[in-house]
This record gives C-alpha cells, structure tokens and sequence, in this order.
C-alpha cells in the first residue's frame, strides 16, 4: 500500500568502496587488499527504498516508567516495529533495483534492508489533525491540550510520506510561524 520512491547515487567514494568491500568479505586485509580495492574502486552504485511508512497504533513514543535523568524525568521509550506492508515494500523495492542494476550490466548485487545506519526519520508521534482524539496538535500546529504549546518538527505528520522530509519540514515551519502570526491577538484563547 502506499508505495516508495527510489534513490541512486553514481558511485562511492575510496573510503565507502573500501568500507563496503570489507563488509561484504570483497576485500581481504592484507595480501590483495589493494588490488581487491582497485578492482572495485568507481564500480560500486547504490539505490535506497524511502518507503512511507503508514501510521500504526502499536509503534508509540511514551514515557519510560523506570529510565530517569539526572533530575528525575522519565526517558522517552520509543516502541517501533516495521509493519508488513514496510516489510513488502522493502522486498518489492529489492527485487525492482536488483532488476535496474542488472539491466545496467551489474554483475554483482548485495540487498541490505532496513538499512542499519542509514537515515531513520521519526516521525508522526505528536501528529497533526483537527479532532483532539486522534491527533495531538490542531491545522496549524498548536497543542489541544496545552495552549501555549506549539510543536513545528516532523512529529506533526501524519505518515511518512515516502520522501525525505527536511523541505516540508521547512515548509510547515514557516507555516506555522505565519499562522500564530496571523492569530497573535488570540494565540492562547
């Protein structure tokens, strides 16, 4: 459901192709370690899957009953899962780009997902919606529940949209910031 975009960047860089050979056992340490990174040195490309991750009930950010700060505050315990509709994402999104670099002459490919160090966005925890039941802020990003509470970060979205989200991010912000402007008057009725 949904669906995912798909990222190519042209090559690796000496450093990411020497890493990257490491990890997938293509380069030895010591004898051949140099001939086994020229060899596959400007001969590496990647895709990335950014899927949209849908809402789900079970994946919550709540307050950790027993992790304290120094002050007492409890932690924040962050509780995810990938759903199976992610999962199928993932799969289809492996067998479409595998299929993409083979038709570009790929002689090798290695599939690695979720990607372990890579760009995990967080978002949709405080989300956005007109009715305070189902959401935590109001249309423009001020708290049901606490008047002067205005929260202009990723957790406003509802799903993840399946693209990185710095250039919304951006947008809502400077949304926001126009619509308490335009209510000043009446910002904390």
């Amino acid at each position: 459901m949904r669906g995912y975009l798909l990222e190519s960047h042209r090559g690796a860089a000496t450093v990411e192709t020497v890493m990257t050979g490491l990890e997938w056992e293509e380069i030895p340490w010591g004898p051949g370690h140099h001939a086994a990174a020229r060899k596959l040195h400007k001969r590496i490309t990647g895709f990335v899957a950014v899927c949209e991750d849908m809402p789900e009930l079970h994946n919550t950010v709540t307050l950790d009953p027993d992790l304290k700060d120094s002050n007492g505050i409890p932690a924040p315990k962050i509780s995810y899962t990938l759903s199976e509709n992610s999962i199928k994402m993932m799969d289809h999104s492996i067998v479409r780009i595998t299929e993409i670099l083979e038709a570009a002459g790929a002689t090798q490919t290695h599939a690695v997902a979720p990607i372990e160090y890579g760009g995990w966005h967080w978002l949709g925890t405080a989300r956005m919606g007109t009715d305070p039941t189902t959401s935590v802020v109001n249309e423009w990003g001020r708290a049901h529940d606490v008047k002067n509470l205005f929260i202009v970060d990723g957790s406003i979205f509802v799903t993840s949209s399946g693209l990185n989200p710095t250039s919304t991010l951006q947008a809502m912000a400077l949304y926001i910031a126009d619509q308490m402007k335009q209510r000043l008057e009446t910002l904390f009725d």
